[in-house]
């Protein structure tokens, strides 16, 4: 079980982050999840995936904003 908190991944982005950072999350390679990406774009499904990753690029926050967590776990003041 993955214990991490879903972040977009800025340091590693081809547009907004999102593909880094959900690979990131499921412990993937990043190449792998922007292929999933682009092939799904061609898949028709009824949701449109292009509107998916617009939402999750608004929705997730950005990993470089987030508080820095010290070896101890708690965060500094």
């Amino acid at each position: 079980m993955n214990h991490n908190r879903l972040f977009r991944n800025t340091s590693n982005k081809m547009i907004g982050g999102v593909a880094s950072g959900l690979a990131d999350y499921f412990e993937i390679d990043v190449t792998i999840m922007r292929v999933l990406f682009v092939l799904a774009v061609f898949i028709p499904v009824t949701f449109p995936v292009i509107l998916f990753y617009i939402i999750l690029w608004i929705v997730m926050p950005d990993a470089a904003k987030r508080p820095k967590v010290l070896e101890g776990g708690h965060i500094p003041s």
